[in-house]
């Protein structure tokens, strides 16, 4: 490796993102939905919820929207809070707020275009008869493309919500209810709220872009290499073939005939991320079992062996706890699990 090229990766540890505390939300689920998102908006958003968190989201949102919440009376029932509220014409709006004399309709839009029938909304709030009617669409850039829909990011309002964290403290820091608000705002900050790259980090790969493309192709082309080694030697230590699937991330391994439907990745430390959500140089294993053959749960001596020093996550999946610092140690432990999920062809 040139001087160059290992200046500029030791340099380019300083524009590194930092690691995002994991929330509660984050390990019991995968990713960020709208519906599931809209849903736990409308309770905290309901002043009178078991949160006991009174008006601090609904008013934190107003405020977002440029509105002045003083002027809006909080009396709001848990009835008049909805959720996919249906029009005349069958449109679903997404949440619905109804005050004693003002009405607010949002649109959660996370990852899909602003294509929705707004005219058939408005209509719908002119009949609620309500003196003043609030349009606001909550996004990740904030950006509204529907006329007298006021747009919110969600960067923004998660930050005019963490302000007043110390407030939310107040309420009752024994509630489990303030818990779950700080992990909501927490969780919906980082995924939803992923600035774009900095100017000096633009300038960074302008002063290097020949390191830095030097560098990707040796990125592009280490699966490849790693999975010309794996074949060789799973080829000398079980005598048949195997599939290989090579991604950017790592390698698939299968064998129908022997393994049924079953499948195990062997992840390069380009992908490899521990529970807290930091990334390593570490290698990882990971076992998809055929459910027909590996039952979780099974208590037999050849399982317990093959999934010794591994953890079962949340999406059907075996991942080796530490992961491996050296290669050769990763591929050494890969061996005996693969002819402990073996299985004969005749089976």
């Amino acid at each position: 490796m040139n001087v160059d090229l290992e200046f500029v990766l030791k340099e380019v540890k300083k524009f590194a993102p930092l690691a995002k505390e994991r929330t509660l939300f984050a390990v019991g689920g995968r990713g960020y939905y709208e519906n599931p998102a809209s849903d736990l908006l409308a309770f905290f958003f309901r002043p009178n919820a078991e949160h006991g968190l009174e008006d601090l989201f609904l008013s934190t949102y107003l405020e977002c929207m440029k509105e002045d919440p003083r002027q809006f009376n909080m009396n709001i029932s848990n009835d008049d809070m909805e959720r996919e509220v249906v029009t005349k014409d069958d449109s679903r709006i997404d949440l619905q707020i109804l005050g004693q004399d003002w009405c607010l309709l949002i649109e959660n839009k996370i990852y899909h275009w602003q294509a929705n029938p707004f005219k058939s909304y408005e209509l719908h709030a002119k009949g609620l008869g309500k003196g003043k009617m609030l349009f606001s669409i909550l996004s990740p850039d904030g950006i509204s493309k529907a006329d007298g829909w006021k747009g919110v990011s969600y960067p923004d309002y998660c930050k005019a919500l963490q302000q007043k964290m110390p407030e939310i403290d107040s309420y009752n820091r024994q509630s489990k209810w303030q818990l779950f608000a700080r992990e909501f705002i927490l969780h919906m900050k980082n995924e939803l709220d992923n600035p774009p790259m900095t100017d000096k980090q633009a300038l960074f790969v302008e002063e290097h872009a020949a390191e830095l493309f030097q560098a990707r192709k040796y990125f592009e082309e280490y699966p490849n290499y790693l999975c010309s080694i794996l074949k060789e030697k799973l080829w000398k230590e079980l005598g048949y073939a195997v599939v290989f699937n090579v991604f950017n991330w790592g390698i698939v391994i299968k064998s129908p005939e022997r393994w049924g439907n079953a499948s195990i990745a062997f992840r390069t430390p380009t992908d490899w991320i521990t529970d807290d959500g930091a990334r390593t140089n570490n290698f990882d294993i990971s076992i998809y079992p055929d459910e027909g053959e590996l039952k979780r749960g099974q208590s037999n001596a050849s399982q317990s062996d093959l999934l010794k020093g591994m953890r079962y996550d949340s999406k059907g999946v075996w991942l080796t706890k530490k992961g491996f610092k050296d290669r050769n140690e990763a591929i050494n432990d890969l061996i005996p699990r693969i002819k402990l999920i073996e299985r004969s062809p005749s089976s």
